[in-house]
């Protein structure tokens, strides 16, 4: 990327354009202007405070170009990109990991300075006012390798990306006890969360996260309308949809299998990286020096995610300290990382028979 930014998948530079911003939106990662729902009572000291959300995010994106003959073919190609009402993702040069979902909403030209020269400022709309990230990870390969870590929680091994899909119980012999499971949200901002699922939910499965409180509960779900017949039910976590889904693709509204509720996921960043250990059972030492506390966050040992039960100066006690053997961890060393995770219990009311239980969710960036 050369220009700055690029837009629908076109670098403004092979339009000839150049990103300059104002100094008061050179900033255009800030978090979205936040309402604040509150209410004030006659009689009660100070308000009540309800909660927050997000106005949608405007982006005002001043452009330039020398030397390009407005009438000879330049305006058009500029406004056949950003023609009011057009849609599609922006994405920065200088934070080339996520992208944001926009609407061009004006075109200001009134800097021009003559025919060949002057400044375009264009504004933009992101409706879902965050940026997301279309991986969990990111390689020593990617040329931004060192900004993304710096900026996100982004994993840097695939191998370590806690798991997204599950299967619980069988046909013949459902599920009855609760499930719990961890996610990450390597992004700075919450993550709505898409629910995929399939087979049979008996009297009903709650979905809680235990770390933010939200669940969701599936209900009425079988196998034979969905396990058996190729399809899932498919709880959209942004749009508040919920459809039965085939094979093909193809869709039908079934808001009959949603019960109530959509989970998001709490942000991982900062996370601790490049952390020396030595360890030995549940007990874990730090070489390097730990600043802060790490009770409850987790730490990856032995091909796991385990979780901090407790921290006496740079020695962690795990919660969960065996190898699938059952055995304690053994002895040994390494370099890891130390990052949040949000904790999912999954419990049917009666008995659970999952054969596919997925979480789809893109890192959050404000």
């Amino acid at each position: 990327m050369r220009g700055g930014f690029s837009f629908c998948g076109t670098d403004i530079a092979d339009l000839g354009l150049e990103y300059i911003p104002e100094l008061k939106d050179t900033n255009v990662y800030r978090p979205a202007k936040a309402n604040i729902h509150e209410e004030t009572f006659e009689g009660h000291d100070g308000s009540y405070i309800y909660g927050a959300n997000k106005e949608a995010k405007e982006f005002v994106l001043r452009v330039y170009f020398e030397q390009k003959t407005i009438d000879r073919g330049f305006m058009s190609r500029f406004y056949n990109l950003f023609r009011p009402g057009k849609s599609g993702k922006l994405i920065f040069q200088r934070r080339p990991w996520c992208y944001y979902y926009v609407t061009v909403t004006d075109v200001d030209e009134s800097e021009l300075t003559n025919f060949m020269n002057g400044i375009i400022t264009i504004t933009m709309k992101a409706a879902y006012p965050f940026g997301r990230c279309e991986s969990l990870y990111n390689t020593y390969k990617d040329p931004y390798h060192e900004a993304i870590m710096l900026n996100t929680a982004l994993f840097d091994q695939q191998e370590i990306v806690p798991t997204t899909t599950f299967t619980f119980g069988t046909s013949s012999q459902p599920q009855t006890s609760e499930a719990r499971i961890v996610l990450a949200n390597p992004g700075t901002e919450r993550a709505k969360v898409s629910i995929i699922a399939a087979g049979n939910a008996g009297k009903g499965v709650v979905i809680r996260n235990e770390t933010t409180g939200q669940e969701c509960k599936l209900v009425a779900m079988t196998a034979e309308k969905t396990t058996d017949a190729g399809k899932h039910v498919l709880i959209d976590g942004i749009n508040g949809k919920t459809s039965l889904v085939a094979e093909d693709g193809s869709s039908e509204y079934a808001f009959l299998y949603h019960d109530h509720g959509f989970i998001e996921l709490s942000p991982a960043y900062p996370c601790l990286r490049e952390v020396f250990v030595t360890y030995n059972g549940p007990f874990v030492e730090v070489l390097n020096k730990l600043s802060s506390d790490y009770t409850n966050y987790y730490i990856y040992l032995e091909n796991d995610w385990r979780k901090i039960m407790k921290q006496e100066d740079n020695v962690l006690v795990l919660e969960n300290a065996t190898l699938p053997s059952g055995e304690f961890l053994p002895s040994g060393n390494c370099q890891t990382t130390i990052i949040r995770m949000n904790e999912i219990t999954i419990k049917p009311v009666t008995n659970m028979y999952l054969s596919k239980l997925s979480f789809i969710y893109k890192p959050t960036f404000a």
